[in-house]
């Protein structure tokens, strides 16, 4: 349980800070008025969450601490919309249509609702 704790612990600063990086990097790219950093990084987290699940998938000798390490802690710091879509496929995945666009839709519609609820109670 330590060894998993620890492992999450350490991919999590990795992906934080290669979050962080990558902000920085898309704040020098001035050709769109997208929040570009965001998108790069969501879009990235989305392949490479999907590349580590398929890899410790396929591969089922890699050990639990370093899946945890590139899923959980890598991904989930660098971006949860990775995590957000590996969930929504799943349920499509298993023929839960209604779920995974009730969640689609709950998630990116209340989510912004909500968003804006809060910030509305400090402004």
């Amino acid at each position: 349980m330590i060894k998993n704790i620890v492992s999450v612990m350490i991919g999590g600063a990795i992906g934080a800070v290669l979050r962080y990086l990558v902000g920085l990097l898309c704040a020098h790219w001035k050709f769109t008025t997208l929040p570009l950093g965001t998108l790069v990084v969501n879009l990235a987290g989305c392949f490479l969450l999907g590349l580590f699940m398929g890899l410790g998938e396929r591969y089922t000798h890699i050990s639990g601490s370093i899946y945890l390490l590139l899923t959980v802690g890598v991904c989930g710091a660098f971006t949860t919309f990775s995590t957000f879509t590996a969930d929504t496929f799943r349920m499509l995945n298993q023929g839960q249509w209604l779920p995974a666009i009730s969640y689609l839709t709950v998630s990116v519609v209340v989510g912004f609702i909500l968003f804006w609820i809060g910030r509305k109670l400090i402004f």
